[in-house]
């Protein structure tokens, strides 16, 4: 099994590189509708460690004593074809009736219930101690019913822990599943479910105007990043992605090395079948355009930051220098192949680093030479500021 534990129990969330599920839920469907062909248990095996899922409250077609039934589900399907209504459904999983938003697609589909993912993700991380597991839930309804599900389900292997989760270490998170939930989900959960609780926060740093500042104080996930292609252009979605990913990551979160970086290696779009179009980019050209695409982001970056934020009066160790890179790269049909080469990219990012490393020390060196005779004078010293 890929172990990404032995890549160092002090190495910091923000300083791996992990496989993520796009759409982890939905392992049927038209072909142009599902994104993976492994349950959770299976993409957890194969080295996924990040699950994108999207949860709404699917009607059962079964009436009882009790009431209808919903049930929590993934699901995959644009928002133009759904539609939502505020009704009392019994809701098995929790024994109870419930004031649920109902949802009902016209299009798309639903996929994997959410008491059966975290079951999946409680065994994973029960038999696997020293891994961990990352649930982002992303435009989602039914909050506060997710979060009860959650506590419960995950039992102790839930994460409780508090603050920047950026810069949690992997001995932190072992043996634990951390539950994300988007800004609205947390406003919707923040009198029941606190942080602490087992609920923290995962924000966007990516905006169109520009990057939103990163909090070091922030109770959860920051990151940077975008999916998705244009639906106005539904061919070349290998050639748009790639072009949109290699953008977005020369320009980087803030410029901030503690922010997470999140890459879309994914083709998803209205026609075609999103399985054959993903196969076309895990093959020979495409993989080394991945490869190619991580080193040349990572130079530019690393360049940038000796620029930005090299001060040559109090810089120490270029060793602790980590260039912005893509922490997660998130794909559609996740299995041990595609997580192996991403986890290999740990290895690229690596060597890549002591490089820039010791390029930085050279550069502080000369730089101290350089103003040797200031410091020596007690002039004021040069300042680089970002």
């Amino acid at each position: 099994m890929i172990n990404y534990y032995q890549l160092g129990a002090d190495k910091r969330l923000c300083d791996i590189v992990m496989a993520g599920s796009h759409d982890a839920g939905i392992t049927g469907g038209a072909d142009n509708i599902q994104t993976q062909d492994l349950d959770i248990g299976g993409q957890a095996n194969a080295g996924v460690r990040v699950f994108d899922l999207r949860i709404a409250a699917a009607g059962l077609g079964v009436q009882h004593g009790l009431g209808k039934e919903v049930e929590l589900r993934s699901f995959h399907a644009d928002s133009k074809l759904m539609s939502n209504a505020t009704k009392t459904r019994f809701v098995p999983a929790l024994g109870k009736n419930e004031v649920v938003t109902r949802t009902k697609l016209r299009g798309g589909a639903f996929g994997l219930g959410l008491n059966g993912m975290l079951q999946s993700a409680r065994t994973f991380v029960t038999t696997n101690a020293e891994e961990f597991l990352i649930l982002k839930f992303d435009k989602s309804s039914n909050w506060r019913l997710i979060a009860e599900t959650c506590v419960r389900e995950l039992g102790a292997s839930i994460y409780t822990g508090v603050g920047n989760l950026n810069l949690k270490t992997q001995r932190d998170l072992r043996g634990r599943v951390i539950v994300l939930f988007t800004s609205a989900g947390v406003a919707e959960v923040a009198l029941t479910h606190p942080p602490g609780s087992g609920i923290l926060g995962i924000k966007n740093l990516y905006s169109k105007d520009g990057p939103v500042v990163y909090d070091p104080l922030y109770d959860g996930m920051q990151y940077f990043g975008k999916g998705g292609t244009s639906v106005a252009k539904p061919w070349g979605k290998i050639a748009e992605n790639e072009a949109k990913q290699t953008k977005l990551m020369k320009k980087g979160g803030d410029g901030n090395p503690d922010v997470i970086g999140m890459m879309y290696w994914t083709a998803t779009g209205v026609n075609e079948s999103i399985a054959t179009r993903n196969n076309k980019m895990w093959m020979g050209s495409n993989v080394a355009a991945l490869k190619a695409m991580w080193t040349n982001g990572l130079q530019e970056s690393i360049q940038s930051r000796i620029v930005k934020t090299v001060d040559p009066s109090t810089h120490a160790a270029g060793g602790v220098l980590k260039a912005f890179m893509p922490n997660i790269v998130m794909v559609d049909f996740a299995d041990q192949h595609k997580c192996r080469i991403i986890h290999e990219l740990n290895t690229v990012a690596a060597s890549a680093l002591v490089s820039a490393s010791t390029a930085l020390d050279d550069e502080v060196a000369l730089l101290r030479r350089k103003h040797a005779a200031s410091f020596n004078r007690r002039d004021p010293l040069p300042t680089f500021r970002p």
